[in-house]
């Protein structure tokens, strides 16, 4: 078993009832009964420069958007990071393919943003940090591995903070069919570390064949339920590995 202090988190979503959720007083509410939210929409990234800020796409705003927000008051050039996501800009991808197929001339700048660690890259030129990040994908255990190496971040060096961004947007349609998963747009940043202000977390990761519960959100807003509550405990479970973590 090891942990983490959660010094700061934010989460992004829309909700087809209402505004965006995006503060924490709004992630509790829903938190108290929670409910499927919505797929459209996007945050306003006025941090990037106007030229990338127009290239951005809907994933980019959303994992940016959470990051920056969640690091608030902090040194961003200091920290290391994890971006983490399942399918990344799977909607560029796309459209490249399919220009492709078309004979069609592909943009550089096109297939820049469609690369994995696109939002790690964009980050990092927008708040000039150069330290060590990761982009991971897990299929549908990517929020848990992400929070996982994050955790190997801390260990390898306990004084730096890390900041865990996991975001996702539905599949396009033609490819929807592929993968069992709530469709929802959501981004979610957590600033890690050893030590500190904020709240002490235990983690602890074991073999397990239990099936995954369904639910109508995805696992990192499951998290933000577990932070926005007053839950003691969180379990996640994929039929192959058990994630639990425990208010320390």
């Amino acid at each position: 078993m090891t942990g983490a202090v959660v010094r700061r988190w934010q989460a992004w979503a829309p909700d087809p009832q209402g505004e965006p959720l995006r503060d924490e007083s709004a992630w509790r509410e829903w938190a108290k009964a929670p409910r499927r939210l919505g797929q459209d929409g996007q945050p306003d990234v006025p941090f990037l420069p106007a030229g990338v800020r127009r290239r951005a796409t809907r994933l980019t705003r959303v994992m940016l958007s959470v990051a920056f927000d969640g690091t608030e008051g902090e040194d961003r050039t200091a920290l290391r990071t994890v971006f983490a996501s399942r399918h990344g800009a799977i909607h560029v991808a796309v459209k490249i393919l399919e220009s492709i197929a078309k004979g069609e001339v592909v943009s550089p700048l096109q297939f820049s943003h469609s690369v994995h660690n696109a939002q790690a890259g964009l980050f990092s030129i927008a708040t000039g940090n150069r330290n060590a990040s990761s982009s991971i994908a897990a299929g549908d255990d990517t929020f848990a591995h992400g929070f996982l190496e994050a955790l190997l971040h801390l260990e390898r060096s306990p004084e730096q903070p890390v900041l865990l961004v996991v975001g996702d947007e539905p599949l396009p349609g033609n490819l929807s069919h592929l993968v069992v998963e709530p469709a929802t747009t959501y981004g979610l940043a957590l600033l890690l570390a050893r030590q500190g202000e904020g709240l002490p977390l235990e983690f602890e990761l074991s073999a397990s064949h239990a099936p995954r519960k369904d639910r109508d959100w995805p696992d990192a807003l499951e998290f933000v339920r577990f932070l926005a509550s007053d839950a003691s405990e969180l379990t996640l479970e994929s039929g192959r590995r058990r994630w639990h973590w425990r208010r320390g």
